[in-house]
């Protein structure tokens, strides 16, 4: 039962950074993390301490509870600590919907973070975990030193377009005061030339934002046009499975015994085509460890169970699904 006192939350161990994209020209990266469910709001947001001189692998091992109110994704910002302005290395947001359906309702992931331009700047290593919903974890504690101990999966991100705007302001404000500070020491001869040298690098990293963003953008708005085509079709086809299997039961008893015969034959036939790979995946089904499935001509096995989401597809969803 959910305390009447106490409503759901996300437990978070940000365990690491791996193959993080490098910002310094100069030295290694100091990295940290920092996470919200409301990217809107800057006071939101749980912060890490900085990994000193990491590099492209910074580890943390520091956790956080955020309290759930029906928030659909996590948001995740990884920065490098910069004297000037601190600057971004990557970002993402994560569905909360894979934790939630996860065993235990906890999740050791791995998960990708991305540039502005929506190419790759690394990885995040994540151990999440939802409390007080229905068939999670009773305890903060639950799972946590266990899955830590394991391989991460790999998991779910995307790039979501107001996170990506927050992101876009953050990076002007940088370019923004490297720009004041190098204007400020030009009588510094040292000091200028290498502010100077950042500036250029940052109007570089501007240009090719520029061409890269548009093309970006593009292909994200086909992936989801792509996703919520497969959707579609499954639901169809699913309603139909649910039609015709209706109207087989409301006749079966009407139909003399030719037809009876020829249903016989029809499903000895149906039974054949389908029965060495299993079931049709059902978007909206609930399957366990080891069941098969057939989804678009090639067979799966479900690698651990759960309650299917339509867009967990056994060709997308490798913690989930492999090919059989």
């Amino acid at each position: 039962m959910l305390n009447a006192n106490q409503g759901p939350t996300l437990s978070i161990t940000a365990v690491a950074g791996i193959n993080l994209l490098n910002k310094d020209m100069v030295g290694k990266q100091d990295p940290y993390a920092q996470f919200s469910l409301d990217p809107h709001n800057p006071k939101a947001f749980q912060k890490t301490f900085t990994h000193k001189d990491a590099g492209k692998n910074a580890t943390w091992n520091q956790s956080f509870v955020l309290p759930l109110h029906g928030e659909p994704d996590l948001y995740v910002e990884v920065f490098d600590e910069d004297p000037t302005a601190d600057e971004v290395i990557g970002f993402a947001a994560i569905p909360i919907n894979q934790v939630v359906y996860a065993p235990g309702g906890s999740f050791n992931g791995s998960f990708d973070i991305y540039q502005i331009n929506g190419k790759g700047a690394g990885e995040v290593h994540l151990v999440l975990t939802v409390q007080g919903l229905p068939n999670s974890p009773s305890s903060p504690g639950s799972g946590f030193g266990y899955q830590q101990q394991q391989q991460p999966t790999r998991g779910q991100s995307y790039i979501n377009e107001n996170h990506a705007k927050r992101i876009k302001t953050l990076r002007n404000k940088a370019i923004a005061t490297d720009v004041g500070i190098a204007t400020l020491g030009g009588a510094l001869a040292v000091g200028a030339g290498l502010l100077g040298a950042r500036y250029l690098g940052n109007q570089h990293k501007e240009e090719e934002a520029r061409k890269h963003e548009a093309a970006s953008m593009h292909e994200e708005r086909e992936r989801y046009e792509r996703e919520k085509h497969n959707f579609d079709e499954e639901r169809a086809r699913f309603e139909r499975q649910q039609s015709e299997h209706s109207y087989q039961h409301e006749h079966q008893h009407g139909e003399n015994c030719h037809h009876d015969h020829g249903r016989d034959h029809e499903n000895r036939g149906h039974h054949e085509k389908h029965g060495h790979h299993g079931r049709d995946w059902d978007p909206v089904g609930t399957y366990a460890a080891g069941d098969r499935v057939e989804y678009h001509g090639r067979a799966y096995v479900c690698l651990q169970g759960h309650s299917s989401n339509p867009t967990w597809m056994p060709d997308a969803a490798h913690s989930l699904w492999q090919t059989a």
